[in-house]
């Protein structure tokens, strides 16, 4: 919601205000710097990144703090030396913002550069009415995407492209069978990136709705003894590692989406004697990653929206959203 006046225009924004507490606070209304575009936000989903922030597990700059990374909306205004004609554009921002000068960047590793700024964990966040954010880091969703899809997947979009990096990066045999560990939400959109790639998703999942979710989207069950060229662990969960790396054959690729910060049962002279190759994959690489990802969008975008949940939350109930996360079977998300 935004009100203005003659003298101040305001906005609302999801604020954390001390940690594990969540409130919708009026705030002033941002306008578009130079190179920037004034977006006004359709939807925006949530992650264990946001659960982090939000119980002080990742501490952010100051508080208040507003949070939220996974969205996007309708670009309302621009800054200078931005084509007036984006005004109107669906939108979804990408959050990481790399500082274009480094070796990392300069080599087109975004991901790794060691300054880089991510909205609502070292910067602001999305979960606000009105957000300012640079104009090549809000990328227009193609055309002729219906209207109310393209306003609501912008929610999905982020994790997706997520996804999407990690298979560039593990470069699976073409039609191989693929391990994914975890099916909450990072997991299926995977499933679902492996399927549009020609790639037969099977998963391990011991949440019952979940694993079913992802068998309804077309990935099959884990059978006990199988072993894949490439296995991708997505939950994060330490208990979760004993079968990922059981799973990986000789000489293949164990692929790390799920991060946590505690200590993981590593046998390293099981994975040197089959030869293992462990890599992380951390968000995706600027532009490529979302531009990619955009061109191929038309023909997912209905089964993203299908992987959210049907109603969002509403601004007011964000700290019920955040609760709602770890035990939905779909994605969460807010509108504001």
């Amino acid at each position: 919601m935004t009100t203005t006046s003659a003298a101040t225009a305001t906005t609302v924004a999801v604020r954390l205000t001390a940690p594990g507490r969540l409130d919708p606070t009026p705030v002033a209304a941002p306008g578009p710097g130079p190179g920037e575009v004034l977006v006004r936000v359709t939807a925006v989903g949530l992650c264990g990144t946001d659960l982090a922030v939000r119980s002080g597990a990742r501490p952010v700059p100051e508080l208040p703090w507003t949070v939220g990374h996974e969205g996007g909306g309708r670009v309302v205004a621009v800054g200078a030396g931005v084509d007036p004609g984006r005004v109107g554009e669906v939108v979804v921002v990408e959050p990481n913002i790399g500082c274009g000068r480094c070796r990392f960047c300069t080599a087109g590793r975004t991901s790794a550069c060691p300054d880089r700024r991510s909205l609502g964990v070292s910067v602001p966040g999305l979960l606000t009415g009105l957000v300012a954010v640079p104009g090549g880091h809000a990328h227009a969703l193609p055309a002729g995407l219906d209207p109310a899809t393209a306003e609501r997947v912008v929610a999905c979009v982020e994790p997706w492209v997520v996804t999407r990096a990690a298979v560039r990066r593990a470069a699976p045999e073409p039609g191989s069978r693929c391990l994914v560990v975890g099916a909450g939400s990072q997991g299926t959109l995977l499933c679902l990136t492996l399927l549009a790639a020609g790639y037969v998703p099977v998963v391990a999942e011991p949440h019952e709705g979940r694993r079913r979710r992802a068998l309804r989207l077309g990935a099959e069950e884990l059978v006990p003894g199988e072993v894949f060229g490439t296995v991708f662990e997505t939950s994060g969960a330490p208990a979760a590692w004993p079968t990922a790396t059981a799973a990986v054959d000789r000489a293949g690729t164990l692929l790390l989406i799920g991060q946590h910060d505690g200590p993981s049962p590593v046998n390293t002279h099981d994975l040197v004697q089959r030869q293992v190759t462990v890599t992380g994959s951390l968000i995706y690489d600027h532009p490529y990653d979302f531009t990619a990802a955009l061109a191929d969008l038309p023909a997912v975008a209905d089964a993203l929206v299908g992987l959210m949940e049907p109603e969002p939350f509403g601004i007011e109930r964000a700290a019920a959203a955040f609760d709602a996360v770890a035990g939905a079977d779909r994605k969460v998300w807010l509108t504001p």
